[in-house]
């Protein structure tokens, strides 16, 4: 082992010389600064988002919309079992539930009180209030998801909507979205998430 080792050091400063060498090379040199250039690129807002984005900034971290109540009753639990295949009888059998449930009623699927958010929201009259600008408004999915208490058939579930991050970019703005769902006469909420959402100008 002591007789190799000055050359298994040899060879790996003659490695790692050549590593340095080759991103010296122009060619490495002009691919690294395009791939930062697309990670971290110059960006120019146009006018219209600089106009949206502070006008924006004026009400970050508020509440900036409230929905209706809305009732989640049982045809509405059985179609949505029907069309994801999730029809465990805590959702579908109502006898069943009444006995053995701990809740004394069948619950909605919490993967249905999240599909409700477009609903709940009432995406049309909120984006006409609060981004009237916007030619197109994009969902880019969720930060997380938690669901906090069950929904009981009968409930009513409502949501409300926090501003909580404005990102500008050339022709659009990233928005992050922090969102509550009530439960109608319970201090008890069923579920927040983060909502990351892009508005085209």
């Amino acid at each position: 082992m002591r007789r190799l080792e000055p050359q298994v050091r040899e060879l790996k400063e003659s490695f790692n010389q050549s590593v340095s060498n080759s991103f010296a090379n122009t060619f490495f040199s002009r691919f690294i600064t395009v791939a930062n250039e697309e990670i971290h690129p110059a960006v120019t807002p146009i006018p219209a988002v600089i106009t949206v984005v502070t006008r924006l900034q004026s009400i970050l971290g508020q509440e900036i919309h409230v929905g209706e109540w809305h009732e989640v009753d049982q045809y509405l639990i059985n179609n949505f079992a029907d069309v994801t295949g999730d029809d465990q009888w805590i959702h579908t059998d109502t006898e069943r539930a009444e006995k053995e449930s701990p809740f004394k009623a069948t619950v909605a699927h919490g993967f249905l009180v999240l599909s409700m958010l477009p609903k709940l929201r009432g995406l049309d009259s909120y984006a006409a209030k609060n981004y009237p600008e916007a030619r197109m408004i994009v969902n880019c999915g969720m930060n997380e998801v938690r669901y906090l208490n069950p929904v009981k058939v009968g409930s009513a579930i409502r949501s409300r909507t926090f501003l909580r991050k404005i990102e500008p970019n050339k022709r659009s703005i990233d928005l992050t979205e922090e969102v509550i769902v009530d439960i109608h006469n319970s201090k008890k909420e069923a579920l927040r998430t983060e909502l990351l959402t892009r508005i085209y100008l």
